[in-house]
């Protein structure tokens, strides 16, 4: 306890004392990607659903110390420092969201706009047209308001006890390995199968928590950049290689519909399961016509790395520890 109390005391005052950012004029200039998803009031609201959540008060800080300390970029300016080699300036940040939950209109764009900082949306098609969340927000529901004692696995019969959130926790972590593997049809006919085994009432559109192509339409008009995040939200490394060319081309080409623009950004699903991409997956965005593809592997960007597997960084909650993450990667430190 004394040993975890004192190592919290040193990388307080480090971040405090600003010794990891004197440290950082002397690494080599590089770029930062910040992943988020969600940003709601309370997030213990959306826990049972999209279990991601950040406080809006907290991303509101997070912003406010971005405008203040840091340099915001898009991905764009990101995606040309690493295609041409061209350096960015120091302490250069880029914000990320994937998904389209409703929430990155109603609660996370005026907090851009108030602080001027731009963000690009990765799109998961499938969610926002019809407006039923993704499928692993439908197994959080299910698994965590499940009133049954077991449930058994659709494939190897075992069975899980959902006793405790532990146990509920890891029975959800086997579904999620499912749903993974699985697009379009068979993604919905594992969920339904789920859901009925469970004996819950679904998660559905009446949850009003997706956006809808108007509110990505005023994102876009606000100045943010759209991306592509899938059709249905599959690891693309575990399905063939023709769903996962439809999965690709598909959330491109549809969302060119509904914008009226090309969109050249997309950010790989990684849901359950590893890797997230593979030289095949690699192949079909370059194919695709896509200028810039982001991966949840934690770590910075370079001038002159592969703009097709961009690092990011999962945005803490907690303040301190955000600084500390963002310190820590401009050091090129993520072990």
């Amino acid at each position: 306890m004394l040993r975890s109390r004192s190592k919290q005391w040193v990388k307080n005052a480090l971040v405090r004392g600003r010794v990891l950012r004197a440290a950082a004029r002397f690494a080599k200039p590089r770029a930062v990607v910040l992943m988020y998803h969600s940003v709601v009031e309370e997030p213990e609201q959306t826990a049972n659903s999209i279990g991601t959540s950040q406080p809006r008060a907290s991303f509101e800080s997070q912003m406010s110390a971005l405008a203040r300390r840091f340099n915001p970029v898009s991905i764009e300016q990101v995606t040309e420092s690493a295609a041409e080699g061209r350096q960015l300036l120091r302490r250069s940040v880029a914000v990320t969201f994937d998904d389209g939950f409703a929430d990155n209109h109603d609660v996370v764009l005026p907090i851009l706009n108030r602080y001027g900082i731009p963000a690009t949306f990765y799109i998961m098609v499938n969610a926002v047209e019809t407006g039923t969340p993704p499928w692993y927000c439908r197994l959080n529901f299910a698994f965590s308001t499940a009133t049954v004692r077991y449930w058994k696995h659709p494939e190897n019969d075992r069975t899980f006890e959902l006793s405790s959130a532990d146990c509920r926790k890891s029975a959800l972590i086997m579904a999620c390995d499912l749903g993974a593997a699985r697009t379009g049809t068979a993604q919905e006919q594992l969920v339904h199968q789920i859901e009925e085994s469970l004996q819950v009432k679904p998660l559905d559109a009446r949850s009003g928590l997706m956006l809808n192509w108007d509110q990505v339409r005023t994102l876009k008009k606000a100045g943010h950049i759209i991306g592509g995040h899938t059709l249905s939200h599959p690891n693309l490394a575990h399905v063939t290689e023709r769903e996962a060319r439809s999965e690709i081309l598909g959330c491109k080409e549809r969302l060119e519909k509904k914008l009226g623009e090309p969109i050249q950004h997309f950010s790989y699903p990684h849901p359950a399961l590893n890797p997230q991409w593979t030289p095949q997956t690699f192949q079909i965005t370059r194919e695709a016509g896509f200028r810039s593809a982001v991966l949840t592997t934690p770590g910075s960007v370079l001038p002159g790395d592969q703009p097709l597997s961009l690092k990011r960084i999962p945005a803490d909650k907690d303040f301190d520890q955000w600084i500390w993450q963002l310190e820590r990667a401009f050091l090129g430190d993520w072990n």
